[in-house]
């Protein structure tokens, strides 16, 4: 889901000022990679791809909002187009076919049939253009057609030895794209100010700024949205730290100790699983163990999902820096939920099974590994 990706890009193709009011630029605080945006840090549940010494991986919003997407096609497009069918049935295939179509059976045009001519070019016209109005209204300026036909998620890496952030996304929102580390500011509260893109729930925005100030057309502009949905600033802003602490300092403890203090600024080398999120495209069940959503979102989420790829990084890009992808080596990369996803399929090899126990499982089910015939 890139709604909120998509509402800025359609802003600023029309004008980069916009787009600046359209994320809140000039109306809250900036805050540069120098800059600490809370006093501790802390990763959102289900946020993270993947983490290891070289890069931390993060998910964009809207996973779990995307069900909505398809429950809302039941009563936007669906009745849209039936508007449509039946203005088409009733007013234009009897022009251009001498019949007409009610919903689906199919009957000669009489004269005497005038009436149902009339009417669909009187009050069913009317209304399919209202339809169609809608149907784009939905599917591009309220960035619904993000979740259909499209990469599953968005994926943003932060690299620490190259200094770099690579960000996948559709080509309409901007397509995929490498930003310099050092030139992001941090926005806490990059709230809409389109009627069509307003929504209450608080993310971390980063914003990329023009490489010539003064330049019109703003090249190297940019804004990606990162990690989930939050429920307010403080936390886009313990998120920011948590980010910002990694690309500066790196992993400095194997595990976070049992008694942090809500200031402690450690980056933990090991994620729990909990704060990690599976690296693909899920099933069902995944979903649900992931999100705890109901029968009904899933089933939804479900219908958008399969419609969707997953975006792959390119390999010229070397964005992780001879570690990996999450994907091919959950272990090695700190994929921990793609890990467990792939040790209960078995696809994970003995050697891979055994690291991950090491710091992912218990002392049980390290023994039990390392005592198994390969």
């Amino acid at each position: 889901m890139f709604v909120r990706e998509n509402g800025y890009r359609l802003t600023w193709r029309r004008s980069p000022e916009k787009s600046r009011t359209h994320i809140n630029l000039e109306g809250q605080k900036h805050w540069s990679i120098n800059r600490s945006g809370a006093r501790g840090v802390e990763m959102p549940s289900r946020t993270a791809y993947a983490q290891n010494d070289t890069y931390l991986e993060l998910c964009n919003p809207g996973w779990d909002l995307q069900w909505r997407a398809g429950i809302g096609n039941l009563f936007v497009i669906l009745p849209a187009l039936l508007v449509i069918w039946c203005w088409y049935g009733f007013a234009v295939h009897p022009v251009l076919f001498g019949k007409i179509i009610f919903f689906f059976p199919v009957v000669d045009y009489q004269p005497r049939d005038w009436p149902f001519l009339l009417m669909g070019w009187i009050v069913l016209f009317p209304l399919a253009i209202g339809s169609s109005f809608l149907i784009y209204m939905w599917l591009y300026r309220m960035g619904m057609r993000s979740c259909f036909f499209s990469y599953a998620r968005g994926r943003i890496r932060f690299n620490r030895l190259t200094r770099k952030v690579y960000v996948l996304r559709p080509d309409y929102c901007g397509g995929n794209v490498v930003l310099e580390w050092g030139r992001l500011i941090a926005l806490l509260d990059p709230q809409s100010t389109n009627r069509w893109d307003k929504q209450s729930i608080a993310m971390l925005a980063l914003y990329h700024p023009p490489v010539d100030p003064a330049d019109p057309t703003a090249k190297g502009e940019d804004c990606i949205f990162v990690g989930p949905g939050l429920s307010g600033t403080q936390e886009a802003a313990y998120l920011w730290e948590y980010i910002r602490q990694y690309m500066e300092v790196g992993p400095t403890v194997d595990h976070l100790p049992a008694d942090a203090s809500s200031t402690y600024k450690g980056i933990a080398r090991y994620l729990h699983p909990d704060y990690t999120t599976y690296c693909g495209q899920p099933d069902a069940r995944q979903y649900r163990l992931e999100q705890k959503p109901g029968f009904m979102e899933t089933s939804f989420h479900m219908m958008s999902q399969i419609t969707c790829s997953w975006p792959a990084f390119p390999k010229e890009w070397q964005s992780d820096s001879g570690i990996g992808e999450p994907e091919d080596k959950p272990v090695q990369t700190g994929a921990v939920m793609t890990a467990l996803v792939y040790r209960s399929q078995g696809k994970l090899s003995k050697a891979d099974e055994i690291e991950f126990l090491r710091h992912w499982g218990t002392a049980e089910a390290l023994q039990e590994a390392m005592s198994r015939k390969a």
